[in-house]
This record gives structure tokens, sequence and C-alpha cells, in this order.
């Protein structure tokens, strides 16, 4: 019979080895390796991690960005964020890079210099500190979710404007966590006898032995004002700090008490020592309750800003505090500087736990307030920060001996825009006692993702009340067990875990539906794996297992929907690599050396396997001679190239080589588009025939297309 052909020019289904080689669609390959299919009608080669080569946001030149001895735990240490504040003097506004060595040094760094340690997390026991970080309103937080010991540190923008801190300069600096109550030794007694009414006297506290004196006093009304509106009794005088971003801690009642007679008003002021307060607090507010009102609460009375100034109410404008010389003094604006007391008639409507949003019976209300209190995972979402997997208090009573416990299916979050300040009652349980515990946290559409090992949640926290979140899925084998096994790409979220690769756009897909799920067990190690967006390409890179560079990989591409094969040596240098992280629109990491690596897009060489399926040309019944094979394509690369790419055939699905081998295996080497031709050197029948293409692929490597020319035998 006469001669007949087949060109083979679709490739962007990628690889199928699932279905029957026989069936397979048309685009798809038996095995494609280290090769790159998302442009349709042409194979090429991917990228590969390479380092020094990080491009600033303004086109500045390239840097080093190296860290000495990083000892970090694998598929950790990572993370990115963008600021509008200044990192330090010199170095401007932008996106930075924090990095978090085995020892519990943490490095900031960006294109324009070198990493260098800003501060330690985990000083008492430094051996593998594995960071989690989240990043809120200009702040940086990060903790060690194995040491005990180790304490959450905020890395913050602050401006120290007044002189009553101890230091003034406007850069991040580095702070714990911790919204600490005040201490006793960080005040002066309750003054209650040197205030006088500011209707008609000055008044002057004088300068603190300590660094904060607070002024209540009860006093007769004036004849100019109203008689007082509290109750006779005895009152408690309390105080609280106020911390970056607003963050109030617990009421310290040590200042005393004063009592208060029918109709009497209360006089109050403050003084603090010049130079004596750090620059992380922000004030103080010195609250009030009757203690013969066993329902009473305490209620504001003073609230001191120390850049902005004093008032009584959260709703009054602020008066400047006034300088005399050795301390500040808060005063009550009427008549000017002059420092005065201020007089308040009433007691105020605004209690602790209106302005806050919990009360004072709160076991905990930040992590570290005992050294057992940490995280595994952490996300912001809705103005609300959430970690997962936690030892907190559990609200029962029965731990007061043990102030913390392992609550792996606790979620606990934050009041709005207080990304510090965990109440010990706000709080999700999640399957509770289903054997399983949190891997991760992550935010898409208003949603919150909790990834357990074995199950995924869907919390719909839209409301801005938490009374009204709901869980709005339950997804059983969908929950991963590597923390870097979850990456947020511009159209949604991707994962893997041990049954295949799957995304969240407006619903639940799997990615990886032509990969056989034996196959991707094997190459898949759940408790290493890593999955990375390479934005420019579109496309989600799979690292099996990041300790090792021995593994299996995958790339999938969102446009064709494709998967391909890669070996995770082709891409990457060394074993125990970093996390992924987006930096400037890069996927990054830092390997096993401390040398930070972006994923370049720009193909390179690789060892490539291409295998077509095997084509019985719509007769499988009949008997075919393989004539000629051509194969369109080039494999340039350097000058000198020496590498060589392979043609081979096997016929009714047997193994490679197949002893009827070409003359000439080789493809061509060329710098632009050939035509390389192959003729079998022994022509014998076959219903079915298979073809590979397998070698070092130059950078320039492409593939355009595959012409087979056959006989098909007639039938005696």
């Amino acid at each position: 019979m006469a001669k007949e052909g087949i060109l083979i020019q679709r490739y962007d289904g990628g690889v199928n080895n699932k279905d029957s080689q026989k069936d397979l669609p048309e685009g798809f390959l038996a095995e494609a390796k280290n090769i790159d299919v998302s442009a349709v009608g042409r194979i090429k080669t991917p990228g590969k991690f390479e380092p020094d080569t990080f491009i600033a946001a303004d086109g500045g030149a390239d840097a080093s960005m190296n860290v000495a001895s990083p000892s970090f735990v694998a598929n950790a240490g990572l993370f990115s964020f963008r600021t509008d504040e200044d990192i330090a003097s010199g170095i401007t506004a932008g996106e930075f890079i924090a990095y978090t060595k085995g020892s519990g040094e943490v490095f900031i760094g960006n294109p324009t210099e070198t990493l260098a340690p800003e501060f330690d997390i985990n000083s008492n026991d430094p051996s593998n500190t594995e960071p989690v970080y989240y990043y809120a309103n200009g702040g940086l937080r990060v903790q060690d979710k194995i040491n005990i010991n180790s304490s959450t540190t905020a890395f913050v923008p602050l401006e120290a404007k007044s002189g009553v801190y101890a230091t003034a300069s406007k850069e991040y600096h580095a702070t714990t966590t911790v919204l600490t109550a005040p201490a006793d030794s960080e005040f002066d007694n309750l003054d209650d006898s040197n205030l006088e009414n500011p209707a008609t006297n000055t008044t002057a506290l004088g300068v603190p032995t300590a660094n904060i004196l607070v002024g209540v006093e009860s006093a007769a009304a004036d004849s100019t004002q109203g008689d007082g509106l509290w109750a006779e009794g005895k009152y408690s005088v309390g105080v609280s700090y106020v911390y970056y971003d607003g963050q109030e801690s617990l009421i310290s009642d040590f200042l005393g008490t004063v009592t208060i007679s029918d109709g009497q008003i209360i006089l109050t002021s403050a003084t603090i020592k010049n130079g004596s307060i750090s620059k992380f607090l922000q004030g103080f507010r010195v609250y009030m309750k009757n203690l013969n009102d066993s329902d009473e609460e305490y209620r504001l009375l003073l609230d001191v800003d120390f850049e902005v100034g004093s008032r009584t109410s959260l709703g009054d404008e602020f008066d400047l505090l006034v300088s005399k010389g050795s301390h500040f003094s808060t005063h009550s604006a009427i008549e000017g500087s002059t420092e005065r007391a201020y007089a308040v008639q009433n007691p105020s409507s605004l209690t602790y736990s209106a302005i806050n949003g919990f009360d004072l019976e709160e076991k905990a209300i930040s992590f570290h307030e005992a050294t057992a209190y940490r995280y595994d995972t952490a996300v912001v979402a809705n103005q609300r920060a959430f970690v997962g997997n936690v030892f907190y208090p559990d609200g029962t009573g029965r731990d007061n001996n043990t102030p913390a416990r392992k609550l792996g299916d606790r979620i606990q979050y934050t009041p709005v825009r207080k990304y510090d300040t965990f109440p010990q009652s706000y709080y999700i349980d999640i399957g509770t006692n289903d054997g399983d515990e949190i891997v991760k946290l992550m935010e898409f559409q208003d949603r919150l993702f909790v990834y357990k090992k074995n199950k995924l949640f869907i919390i719909d926290i839209t409301s801005g009340s938490d009374a009204n979140w709901s869980v709005i899925g339950e997804f059983e084998n969908r929950g991963v067990s590597s923390p870097g096994a979850v990456v947020k790409t511009d159209l949604g979220l991707v994962w893997a875990n041990e049954h295949g690769l799957f995304a969240f756009f407006d619903t639940i897909v799997k990615l990886s539906n032509a990969i056989d799920d034996n196959t991707w067990a094997t190459n898949v190690n759940a408790e290493k794996v890593q999955v990375g967006f390479v934005p420019k390409r579109n496309q989600i890179l799979v690292l099996g297992d990041t300790s090792s560079n021995t593994s299996a990989g995958y790339i999938y591409d969102v446009v064709t929907q494709s998967i391909v094969n890669i070996d995770t040596s082709s891409v990457l240098v060394g074993d125990n690599v970093s996390n992924f992280i987006r930096f400037n629109q890069e996927l990054c990491l830092m390997d096993e050396t401390g040398e930070m690596r972006r994923f370049n897009t720009t193909s390179a060489s690789h060892t490539i396997e291409i295998k077509t399926k095997e084509y019985d040309f719509g007769v499988p019944s009949s008997d075919k001679r393989l004539q000629k094979v051509y194969v369109t394509h080039k494999n340039g690369g350097d000058a000198g190239n020496t590498n060589n790419l392979v043609l081979e055939v096997a016929y009714d699905g047997g193994a490679f080589p197949n002893p009827n081998k070409f003359s000439s295996t080789t493809l061509s080497n060329s710098n632009s588009m050939t035509q390389t031709s192959f003729k079998p050197t022994i022509v014998e029948n076959c219903k079915s025939m298979q073809f590979k293409i397998s070698g070092t692929a130059e950078a320039d490597f492409e593939l355009e297309d595959i012409t087979v020319v056959y006989r098909r035998k007639g039938v005696r």
C-alpha cells in the first residue's frame, strides 16, 4: 500500500500516565520530563533557580543576598513584605526579605543591601528554629513554633517624637508582642493630695520617682460646677498600658483606692519622667471601679498618649503634654499650657470591656505571656490576625497549674486591627477531637481556609462580627501535611498532598488528574512537599521533597491546564532548601548554603525525556512498517556543543531502546530551526509505534513537530 504519514505538533496537554498510552487524547504525551509545553505547537525547556539575579523594583543593580551558615529547617525560614516606612537610615521603603537562621537570628534585607541580622527570636534555645511569620499594618511578626522558650517579636515602624521616650528615631524597631500590664515598680504610689480644682488653682504633681506618677483625688465641686454624679463609696484605681497600634493590656490595680462622698468630683492628672519610656509603648489609661458594687466594671478616667497628649474621654480632642524639663505633665488646657488637673464630674460610660471587646477575666490576651504560648501557623484576613494549632489556655479553668495546653483544633484570632491581641475567648475550634491538627491557615475571598493534615475546612468570615461566621465547607482528603504545600496565586489557592494537586478558584478542582495516583504518591512526600507560583509564566511549581534534590516534581501551567514532570535536581542546587516566597514578582528561595535564588523563567539547559503516545494510526488491527521520521527542532546552545538528543522508537508497547534502531539516532545540533530525518535500519511489522526523544537539551532547545511516514500492509 502507499505510504502514509502523520504530523505530531500538539504537546500542550502535557503528560498523561494515567490513561492507556494508545488512547491518549490529542496533545498529550506519555512522558514529559523537564520540558515546558505552555506554548501550543512547541516544546521548550523550563527555567531554573539561579543565584544573585535579584532585580530591584526600580531596575537597580543586582546585589548579593546571602546568609552565612543558614542552618534552617527545610521548607521554612523565608518571608517577604512591603512597607511604606524606611527600615533604617539609608534603607528606604519598599519590598524586603526576612530570613530566620536555625539559631533564631532574623535577617532583613532587599536588593540594595546584604541581609543583616536585626533581632533574635530564640536566644534561649538556639537550635532548629522554625519561624512563623505574619505581616499587618506595617509590622512584621515572627515567632518560633518549635521551642517553648522563644518569643514572638514584632518588627514595627516607630517614630518617637516626645521627650518622654528613652530614644527617638524614625525607623523599624524590634519588640516583644506580649501586652504586659503595668508593673508596680514603673509607677509611684497614687498621689491623692496634691491636686487642686482646676477652676481656681494650678496643680503640680512633680517629678516621678519611678517612670510615671498618677494623681487621683476626690474633691468638692467648685461653685461654677455642678455636683459630682459619682456614687458614694470606695473606688479602686487601675492602670493599663496602650501599646503599638492602640492595643491595650489588662489592668493592674496596685495604685490604690479613692473614697468619694456624695456630690464630689474627681480630680486627675499624671506626670511622666523625661526619657524614661520604652518607644514601644504608646501610652497608658487610668480607670476607676466602685468596690461597693459587685457588678461594676472599670470605667475610663484618663487616657494618655505619650506623643499626642491627654484626655478624659476617647471622643475628646487631646490636650498637649506640658514640658517641665525633667518631666511632662497632663493638663486640662483651661488656660493654655498651664499645668492643671482634669475635673471629672461623672463616671464615664466607657468601660474597659466596651473599649476593647473583651473583659478582664481573660486568662491571656497575647502570646508568650507564658513561655509555652505559641502557634504553628498564622494569616491576616479581614483586618484580623488568625493563628492555628496553639499552645494557649483552653478556657475550662482546669489548667491553673499548666497555663497552656496543646490545642491542635483551635484558631485564636484578634479584634479588628489589633494584630497582637489574642483574647483567650476569641477562638474557633475546628473538627474537635478528630485526631487531626491544623497545619496551615490561608485567606481567599473573605474566607478562612483551615488545612488540617487530612481535611480542609472553609470558614466564611465576611461579616465584621465573629458571631456571624460559619463553616461553609468540609472536604476529606484535601488537607496538607506541609506548611509549604499551599500557595496563593493570582487566581486562587493551590496545594498538594499525597492525593494530588488541587486548586480553589470558585470551587475545588483537581489539577493532577492526568497523573496516576500511585505515581503521584511515590513522587510527592506529603510531609515535605512545597508548592510555589511563578507569576511571569502563570505556572505552579511542585517540589516533591525539599529535603532532597534527587526527588521528583511537577510544573502545572494554568493557561494550558497541563502538567509535566521535573527532576528537582534540574531546577535546584543542593538539598534542604527554604520555603518559597514571592519577591518582586519572582518565585524565590534560599539554598542550604545561604544563597538567595530566584526562579529564572528563561529556558535553561536540562536533561529531557519526551515520549509520545502509542500510534496505531486509527487501524489497530493492521500491520504497519515505519519508513521514516522527520524531527523539526533546534538545539544549538553555545559554540562547540557536544550534547546530543537521541530519537528512539518502540514497537507494540515494547521497551526503549528497540532493536530496530535508526541508522543515525542523533538530532542535529543547530542554532536555528532545522529538520533531521531518520530511517530505521530494520523494517519490521508492528501494530503500533511510539517515539522518544531524550538527552541534554540546550537553553535554546525547541521542538516544533515530528512527522512519521509509514506503510500499512494490505490484508491477504
